[in-house]
Formats: C-alpha cells, sequence, structure tokens
C-alpha cells in the first residue's frame, strides 16, 4: 500500500495518466509533427517563458534550426507529450524539483527504485493529507448552506 493505493491501483493510475497525455498528443499532433515555441505553446497551454524556463533547467530540449540568420528552436511530440506530463504532475502535487529528480535521475537508473517509491509514497501522503482538509472544508460549507437554507 502506498498512501492509501495498493500497487496494482498505482499502475493503473499512471497508465491513466500516460494514456490521457498520448491521446491528446495522438488526436493532434502526428508522431513527425515539428513545432516552433509558439505553437507547442498554444498546443499545450503553457506560455513561451514556462517553455524556455523549463528548457534553461533541463525539463525539455530543443533541436535547433538555422533559417537563413536565424536560429530557430524546433520541439517535437515527445516534448509536448513531456510538458502534458509536467502539468499533471505538479497538478498532483510535485515541484519540478521532484519531477527534474524523478526525470533525470530516475529514467537513467541514477536514483535506486526503492528512493523512486519514497518519493511518491511521501507525495501520495501529501496528496492524502489534502484531500482530508479539502473534506473538512466541504464538511463544513455543506452545513452553513444547510443552516443558511433553514433561515429563508
Amino acid at each position: 500500500m502506498f498512501g492509501g493505493f495498493t500497487e496494482s491501483q498505482l499502475s493503473q493510475l499512471g497508465k491513466t495518466i500516460d494514456d490521457g497525455v498520448y491521446s491528446t498528443v495522438k488526436r493532434t499532433w502526428r508522431v513527425n509533427t515539428v513545432m516552433r515555441i509558439g505553437e507547442l505553446s498554444k498546443q499545450v497551454s503553457v506560455s513561451k517563458d514556462t517553455i524556455r524556463f523549463y528548457e534553461k533547467i533541463g525539463l525539455i530540449v530543443a533541436s535547433s534550426k538555422q533559417a537563413g540568420a536565424r536560429i530557430y528552436k524546433e520541439y517535437g511530440v515527445e516534448t509536448a507529450k513531456h510538458l502534458l506530463l509536467i502539468k499533471q504532475a505538479q497538478g498532483l502535487g510535485f515541484t519540478l524539483n521532484e519531477i527534474k529528480q524523478i526525470v533525470d535521475d530516475g529514467g537513467r537508473g541514477k536514483i535506486p527504485k526503492s528512493e523512486q517509491l519514497r518519493l511518491v509514497e511521501q507525495k501520495l501522503n501529501q496528496i492524502d493529507e489534502k484531500l482530508n482538509q479539502l473534506h473538512q472544508v466541504r464538511t463544513h460549507l455543506a452545513t452553513k448552506l444547510n443552516k443558511l437554507k433553514q433561515e429563508e
């Protein structure tokens, strides 16, 4: 059990996220699609500044293409998928440092699996705590709503 989830549930969650990102990308882009930063920004709803920052800190990579005297950055479908995964991970409460650590080291086997599991388990526990807090707020608001309705 990790943060209230079984390994099977965690595996399914990961598959669901991956499938969601894949289907979003599959519907939108062909495999060999190359985009400049403006198009990528619109497609994944991430600002150009954010894309540049992610590139600067090593979360994503771009290829350079020279067109006359100008050099343009180009991004492929894998970068778009990567950006969508980053957004989802942030939505689940992962920090950029945590995402970078998992992507950089975990993907290359530098972080032991036990450490990766600890990190994910810790994050799941934080998510569970947030859910508990949200449930308490919801209960309070529902009580208040009932009182207001009774006063009518």
